[in-house]
């Protein structure tokens, strides 16, 4: 039985399937994935059909799903999906040719979804979140919280000047933070790209490795892929042997 995180999949369904070929996915164990499961990819819809039928599978909230959901049951927000990178539009196009009873579904899964998740593994204390947390709360969900408090939750991050959140926040909280939202090809001071991000002084892993940019052609092209995190094996002593990657090739 074993504890794995993912995040950032954007749609890249297959790849998603070679990890849990990769990492011989069963029934005993369990899989966080810490938001953004939509978006840019072609095959978003197919995906979270396929997830939402496993009961060993978490959901986090990434600013993508909140997107998604705001787009459809909050007029009154400003959802930003249709935004031209933000990439929503081919999963419109494919929710929308969905029965409504399927459209339905789906959105009260995402409704349901977690902001962030306590779990304590080996020796190790993490908090999973999408990006920002709240530090005065463990495991807490979508419907528990102000719809305010989770869109900053979803977008601020370490690495975003614009919307940032300082480093020593997640310091000063304790557990280790296991997020995504920002890739690690785009932190400056990374050198390493080509894997996960780890600040082990500020208790900081960043399992995003560029899906939502997979395929596109730039200087990163052949470090982006899909991390897997086993959060058994790093609460063990692994460091980096608890990482696996996953590309197309």
């Amino acid at each position: 039985m074993a504890l794995y995180a993912c995040s950032d999949i954007h749609g890249q369904y297959s790849l998603f399937q070679k990890m849990l070929d990769g990492i011989s996915f069963s029934d005993k164990d369990t899989l966080f994935i810490v938001g953004d499961i939509i978006d840019r990819g072609p095959d978003s819809i197919p995906m979270l059909q396929d997830i939402m039928n496993r009961k060993n599978v978490i959901c986090l909230m990434g600013n993508h799903e909140l997107m998604m959901l705001t787009e459809y049951l909050y007029p009154q927000k400003e959802s930003y999906w249709l935004n031209g990178s933000n990439g929503g539009i081919v999963t419109k196009e494919a929710f929308e040719q969905l029965p409504y009873g399927e459209q339905f579904r789906i959105l009260k899964f995402i409704s349901g979804m977690y902001l962030q998740y306590d779990v304590v593994s080996g020796d190790i204390r993490y908090l999973l979140s999408h990006s920002d947390f709240l530090p005065d709360k463990t495991t807490v969900a979508f419907p528990d919280l102000d719809y305010d408090i989770v869109f900053d939750a979803v977008w601020n991050s370490p690495w975003r000047f614009w919307e940032h959140v300082p480093a020593s926040k997640y310091k000063r909280d304790g557990r280790i933070h296991v997020i995504g939202h920002v890739p690690v090809q785009y932190i400056r001071e990374n050198r390493h790209p080509d894997r996960a991000y780890i600040l082990e002084d500020d208790h900081i892993v960043n399992i995003d490795l560029g899906c939502a940019a997979m395929g596109r052609r730039d200087g990163y092209s052949d470090e982006k892929a899909l991390c897997c995190m086993n959060l058994t094996a790093y609460g063990q002593g692994a460091g980096t042997e608890a990482f696996t990657y996953y590309r197309n090739n």
